[in-house]
Parts: C-alpha cells; structure tokens; sequence
C-alpha cells in the first residue's frame, strides 16, 4: 500500500487539490488583520488561527489527487502515487463534502454486511483541497456507469 504504483491505461483526474488560491487568500489577509491589530490593538486570535490551519493543511495536501484507471482507483499524496480500490471491489462511492477542509471521494467495498469497512459503511480513499472549476465534463458518471457502481446516494 506503502508502495507507488503505475498507472495503467487512460487515466482521468476525479478531483486534485487546488492550493494556490487557498494559500493566497489567507496569505493576503492575515498580514493586514496583523497590521489593523497592531494599530488599534484589536486582535481576532480565531480569525488569524483559523488562517493558519488552512494554510497548513493546504500545504499538507499540495500534490493531492485522485484518478482512476482501467484497473480501478488512484490516490496520489505526499507519499506518491497509490492504488485505493479495484473496479470490480466497489458497491458505491461519491463525493462527500468536509466544509471548509475539502472534498473526500467515498468508497462503499463490496463484502458482507459485517465486513469494516463493507457496503453499509463508507471508508474516504482520498482526500483533496477544495478542487477547481471544472473545464471539462465530470468524468465520474460515466466511469459509475461503465463499471456497475451505484452512486453513493443512489437508491
């Protein structure tokens, strides 16, 4: 699992982390809180901590993306390029929305009802930083439907 694997055949981007503007942003405005708290001595401690943990965990997730291939799905973080799951050993999957900390793209596994995870319960294969608009269409759909999995709220 450790290990980085190759991908094999054609490949398509799920979601990959966009980090410079979630960087840029708080960038730009925590200087001018410090600079607007240093003259009126007014200080918003959340405001600039909530800066800081989003600068951080942008950085942790820089290289961060998913992809899929004819053999199933691909996580690449910090650690390098990894197969998740075969086509062929998931039920369900979907994106999941974390709030202000990302996306996460589900998995339900297929297996028995008391498999951890199974199909009743989800495990995130991967995670990424708020992805940018998409140019092109939505590739997800057409790999569901390509290779028999239900979306994650498909009945």
């Amino acid at each position: 699992m450790g290990e980085s694997v190759q991908p094999v055949g054609e490949v398509h981007v799920l979601g990959q982390s966009r980090v410079w503007p979630t960087i840029a942003i708080p960038g730009v405005i925590m200087p001018v809180m410090i600079v607007v708290g240093v003259l009126f001595d007014l200080v918003n401690w959340t405001v600039l901590m909530f800066g800081a943990a989003s600068i951080i965990v942008a950085f942790m997730r820089l290289r961060n993306a998913v992809l899929a291939d004819d053999l199933g799905l691909l996580v690449r973080d910090r650690s390098g390029l990894r197969r998740s799951y075969a086509w062929d050993e998931i039920e369900r999957m979907g994106w999941v929305d974390m709030g202000m900390w990302g996306r996460s793209l589900a998995v339900n596994p297929r297996g028995g009802p008391y498999d951890v995870p199974g199909p009743n319960a989800s495990t995130n294969v991967g995670r990424i930083w708020r992805p940018g608009r998409r140019r092109a269409a939505d590739p997800m759909p057409e790999l569901l439907k390509a290779h028999g999995i239900k979306g994650l709220y498909d009945p």
